[in-house]
């Protein structure tokens, strides 16, 4: 367990020695473990191992382009919650190109990755999903797996009679959402040549944020754990 971890429960759960902690190890395993103190440090030494969390019903890898501001993490912390199992960054054209120097994608990515253990903590999830990348939009399409399901404005496919047609429970789906502009044609034209079927979640415009989530919670509710 980090430093900062350990601080969290001392500070301001005001744990005490020899109070027990469940922990996770981010693939699955939960420990019993409990709190003592060494020579003024603080330690964490577990004692128990715990039934791992069962395999999900499918792998959910999300593909989001690239948003302004806080709304990354935002979309980042809400879909772990959701139990999403990979999240990539995707350079598209209207994304924001926040990503010129290498050192800002290095920090980028670790605050990333560190909002997803956050949030698989607080919504006990064993598993914390890898934030990989950014990829840029050809690149993510070339490496897309399973069922595939992309959403554009401007689509007269809606979600609901793709999901209808699927008679085999996937055992990956790649969600590829774009960013508050949108995918030009000429990025939906390639994204249907990559094999995705190129979907609408009715008919208003949503916010890139606000789609991300609403497809995740309908295919978690179609083929996963969310009933």
């Amino acid at each position: 367990m980090k430093t900062r971890d350990l601080r969290y429960l001392i500070r301001v759960l005001r744990l005490e020695e020899g109070d027990e902690v469940e922990i996770f190890d981010g693939y699955g395993g939960r420990y019993l473990s409990r709190l003592f103190q060494e020579e003024g440090r603080w330690y964490l030494k577990i004692y128990e191992k715990l039934e791992p969390d069962p395999p999900p019903s499918f792998q959910l890898i999300l593909g989001q382009s690239l948003l302004k501001g806080d709304k990354m993490s935002f979309v980042i912390q809400k879909a772990t919650e959701l139990g999403v199992w990979d999240i990539i960054p995707v350079l598209s054209l209207r994304s924001v190109p926040i990503f010129e120097e290498e050192e800002s994608i290095l920090l980028k990515q670790k605050r990333w990755q560190r909002i997803a253990e956050e949030a698989s903590r607080q919504s006990n999830r064993a598993t914390v999903p890898s934030i990989r990348g950014p990829l840029r939009l050809e690149e993510f399409l070339s490496q897309s797996r399973g069922l595939k399901i992309a959403f554009w404005e401007n689509s007269r496919l809606p979600l609901r009679r793709v999901l209808k047609e699927i008679k085999t429970a996937p055992k990956v789906v790649t969600l590829l959402i774009g960013p508050e502009g949108g995918f030009s044609e000429r990025e939906a034209v390639q994204i249907e040549e990559n094999g995705f079927y190129l979907c609408s979640l009715g008919q208003r415009i949503l916010r890139a944020e606000t789609a991300a989530l609403s497809a995740i919670t309908l295919i978690q509710h179609h083929f996963g754990d969310i009933g």
